[in-house]
């Protein structure tokens, strides 16, 4: 199922989005159809160019990441932190080769500890491991506790993607009748997020960090340059617009289907 979702992810979004077409076009221009490959090969270009600007890319980040930092006081009625898994550092040589949290993962820890020292709420992590190997869940436990002197509070360890996620929280979280969160994760993947915990029961207050861009200065001509961070950004916002859209997809389809092709 991971596989198949990694698939789809390459076709739908930069740079197979524009790749594959353009093949397509070099394909036909072979083929003695050069008006149409011509055409498929100029639009793919184009597309991949504006993708990559910096001028693209950031404005496209900003309007996505639609959920504000917290405001201090913080909000009262949330009952728990949940904070989502987002990758692993493989074979880590400074810490002894083993696996550790990825950067991203590490980047919502940090926020995790902020808010635990300001509410003293329980802190649920929650990630698997897709690709086997140790979970991510756990490995996040290690990090708070030996790193941010912060107790974790239940382990989620099963998770494969953020609808399981939501999903495996809800049922450890029902159990101790809680229902509002603060939910913690990157500000681009929190309406995604969002949209997933609501689904199955959560009420959630959104607590999202490491905000990709939110500055508006220091555009220059570089910004109407390609560039690979502007191309991977878009590529980021693209994969989350498209998973936002297939939540709310599901919604219009049978349900024996929706579960058929949600849970593979």
């Amino acid at each position: 199922m991971i596989i198949w979702h990694g698939l789809v992810n390459a076709c739908l979004t930069p740079p197979g989005l524009f790749l594959l077409p353009m093949t397509a076009g070099l394909i036909l221009l072979a083929a003695r159809r050069p008006s149409l490959g011509a055409a498929l090969v100029v639009l793919a270009w184009a597309g991949l160019w504006i993708v990559s600007l910096p001028a693209v890319s950031h404005p496209l980040a900003r309007d996505w990441e639609s959920y504000p930092a917290l405001r201090r006081p913080l909000p009262i009625g949330p009952r728990a932190i949940v904070v989502l898994a987002a990758g692993r550092y493989h074979d880590a040589p400074e810490y002894g080769g083993r696996d550790t949290v990825g950067a991203d993962t590490l980047v919502r820890l940090r926020y995790a500890a902020r808010l635990f020292r300001e509410t003293h709420l329980p802190i649920l992590v929650s990630g698997g491991a897709p690709l086997g190997g140790t979970a991510a869940a756990r490995l996040m436990r290690r990090v708070l506790n030996r790193d941010f002197a912060t107790p974790v509070k239940w382990v989620e360890a099963s998770s494969k993607t953020t609808a399981q996620n939501a999903r495996y929280s809800w049922a450890i979280l029902r159990s101790q009748k809680i229902r509002s969160i603060f939910l913690v994760t990157q500000a681009w993947h929190m309406p995604r997020a969002v949209a997933l915990f609501r689904e199955v029961g959560f009420k959630v207050v959104p607590a999202p960090t490491g905000f990709v861009t939110r500055s508006r200065r220091g555009q220059t001509i570089l910004a109407y340059l390609p560039s690979a961070p502007a191309l991977a950004l878009s590529a980021l916002i693209f994969h989350e617009m498209i998973g936002l859209a297939w939540v709310r997809m599901r919604a219009w389809l049978p349900a024996p289907l929706a579960h058929l092709i949600s849970h593979g």
